[in-house]
C-alpha cells in the first residue's frame, strides 16, 4: 500500500483511494479462495469414481491449501503493480489542479501568521457570538416576564375601572368619598349588631315570661280540678 494519505483525492472522491484498492484486493482474495473450495470439492468428487483412488480428503485438503497460497503469494507480487497504476493513474490529482471549493485560497493567499490571527479573530467572533445568544435569551425572558407583568396591571386596572362603574352608579362620586362612606358603615355596624342582640333578648326574654305564666295557669286549674 502507498504511503501517503492522498488527502486531497480523499476531499475530491470521498474516499480514501487506499481503502478502496484495499478492499479490492480483500475481495480478490475472498473470490479466489472461493473458487479454490468449488474446485477442491469437484477434484474430490471426481477422485471418487477413480477405481484405484488413493488421494485422501486431507491429503486434497493440503494440496489446495498449499496452491492457494502459491496464488495469493503471486497476486500480492502483481496487485503491487496494480495499486501503483491506480493510485498514480486513477485516483489521483496532479498539484497544478486545485478544486472549486479551494478556489478562494488562490485568490487569498495568506502566510502562516496571518492564517494564526485569522483563526484567533473566528474565535473571538464565535465567543462575541455566544454572549449575544445568551444576552438574547436573558431579554427575551425580561420580556415574557414584562408581558406577565403588563397582563396583571391590566387585571387591576379593569378591576379598579369596574368598581369605579359601580360607585358612579351607586351615586358615589369619588374614591376618597367612597372609602369614606365604607368607614362610615363600618362604624355603625356594631350599634346595628347591639341592636340586633338586644332585640333578640327582649324577645327571649318575653316567650320565657308567656311560658312561665302559661305553666302557671295549668297548674291552677289542676289544682281547682283536684279539689
Amino acid at each position: 500500500m502507498a504511503d501517503g494519505l492522498m488527502m486531497y483525492e480523499t476531499q475530491f472522491f470521498g474516499f480514501s483511494p487506499q481503502t478502496c484498492v484495499l478492499r479490492v484486493h480483500s475481495g480478490i482474495q475472498d473470490s479466489l479462495l472461493d473458487v479454490m473450495l468449488v474446485v477442491e470439492r469437484v477434484i474430490h468428487k471426481k477422485l471418487k469414481e477413480l477405481p484405484d483412488n488413493s488421494v485422501t480428503p486431507s491429503e486434497l485438503r493440503a494440496c489446495t491449501e498449499s496452491f492457494l497460497k502459491l496464488m495469493k503469494d503471486r497476486l500480492d507480487l502483481i496487485f503491487e503493480r496494480v495499486e501503483q497504476g491506480i493510485l498514480q493513474h486513477i485516483f489521483y490529482i496532479p498539484e497544478n489542479i486545485l478544486l472549486p471549493e479551494d478556489s478562494v485560497q488562490e485568490q487569498h493567499v495568506y502566510t502562516e501568521k496571518q492564517y494564526q490571527e485569522l483563526q484567533m479573530e473566528i474565535a473571538q467572533l464565535q465567543q462575541c457570538y455566544k454572549c449575544e445568544i445568551m444576552a438574547k435569551h436573558a431579554l427575551l425572558n425580561e420580556l415574557e416576564e414584562q408581558k406577565m407583568t403588563e397582563i396583571k396591571l391590566e387585571q387591576r386596572v379593569h378591576w379598579l375601572n369596574s368598581l369605579d362603574n359601580t360607585w358612579k352608579n351607586n351615586a358615589v362620586s369619588s374614591i376618597p368619598e367612597s372609602l369614606t362612606f365604607v368607614t362610615e358603615l363600618a362604624q355603625e355596624i356594631p350599634a346595628v349588631l347591639a341592636k340586633i342582640e338586644q332585640k333578640y333578648k327582649d324577645e327571649i326574654e318575653q316567650k320565657q315570661a308567656l311560658g312561665a305564666q302559661t305553666n302557671s295557669e295549668e297548674s291552677n286549674w289542676k289544682q281547682h280540678k283536684m279539689k
